[in-house]
């Protein structure tokens, strides 16, 4: 049996492994299968509908979003229909009878353009995994500015409330600033490292974050060389969004800042302590100083970080988080 001939069941099976995460398996269809043939890609855009429906029950947003704004906007209709009811009972208003009558005929039986609507399978996947994307956009933005906020800063009642009125969001999705979930609750600022620990537990304990996910710390910029129809190339700077060389994890974070519970916590629950990131961080000793690093381990920024700490001044009795972080980290090396 050729792959194009498995059924929508199996294959949608296959990419929810591949895809590791519920919320890209549509992605995952396209960019692995859609690309593969114009047989492929034919029939992922007209046919297999069973597919793309599965696809799209991955996406808890889709009904959640209807049903919410479909609530609401009844609750709506139907407050506006009393009123103009009771206003063309009671004849209150300067239009004539029959107009308005017409128009409370018509309201009672709304008509939707269909070009509104999705017209395919597919179509319902694409607008509800868009509505994914922006919830969870708006959801690491808001994460973010509690964690840089002195005045508002990150508790745990704060980020239950982000993720319920956002949600539901793709935990482990990179928005398109770089950042995700875990990393922008390790960058918090002005909180303890206990507030960061039980944000932590949340986000992995009860929506499944993934350690492993990395950031893009910073755009990288590069040239790139583009030919004009005379044959000649020229040299021209564009920005690339790719996180090779980028990376950031959330246990670098935690290494960097001294937090050992928190990378005790990252390390037993599968984060990988050889993954390499690239970032920069202040010292303790003097917050208009910075460390920065590319290409290192966890171990390797939190060694770098406890140098530069003894070079500024700082005693070793006053680094003991730092000395316990690289304690856990050297276990797992």
């Amino acid at each position: 049996m050729r792959l194009i001939e498995l059924p929508d069941e199996i294959l949608h099976a296959v990419f929810t492994f591949v895809a590791n995460s519920p919320c890209l398996v549509g992605p995952c269809l396209c960019w692995n299968l859609r690309q593969l043939s114009e047989e492929w890609r034919d029939d992922l855009d007209t046919g297999r509908h069973d597919l793309w429906a599965l696809a799209a029950s991955d996406l808890s947003s889709d009904s959640y979003s209807h049903d919410l704004c479909h609530a609401v906007a009844s609750k709506k209709a139907t407050r506006q229909r009393s009123r103009k009811r009771a206003a063309l009972e009671s004849g209150s208003t300067d239009e004539p009878l029959q107009k308005r009558i017409q128009t409370h005929q018509n309201e009672l039986s709304p008509r939707r353009s269909t070009r509104l609507r999705p017209s395919t399978p597919k179509e319902s996947y694409i607008h509800a995994y868009n509505l994914l994307l922006s919830r969870t956009e708006s959801a690491v933005l808001q994460i973010a500015e509690h964690a840089h906020s002195s005045k508002d800063s990150l508790t745990l009642s704060k980020l239950k409330y982000v993720l319920k009125e956002h949600g539901p969001v793709a935990v482990n999705q990179r928005v398109r600033t770089g950042g995700t979930f875990l990393v922008e609750v390790n960058r918090a600022r002005h909180v303890s490292e206990g507030v960061i620990l039980k944000c932590i537990k949340l986000l992995v304990e009860e929506y499944g974050a993934n350690p492993n996910v990395p950031s893009a710390e910073f755009a990288s910029v590069k040239n790139v060389s583009i030919s004009r129809p005379s044959g000649n190339a020229t040299s021209k700077t564009a920005c690339s969004t790719s996180t090779v060389g980028n990376e950031l994890y959330p246990l670098i974070i935690a290494a960097a800042r001294g937090m050992p519970t928190v990378v005790k916590y990252l390390l037993d629950n599968g984060a990988d302590a050889s993954l390499r990131g690239s970032s920069r961080f202040r010292l303790f000793s003097n917050p208009k100083k910075t460390v920065r690093g590319e290409g290192l381990t966890a171990l390797e920024f939190a060694q770098r970080m406890w140098d530069e700490e003894m070079r500024n001044g700082l005693e070793r009795r006053d680094m003991k988080g730092l000395q316990r972080t690289l304690d856990c980290l050297k276990l797992k090396v």
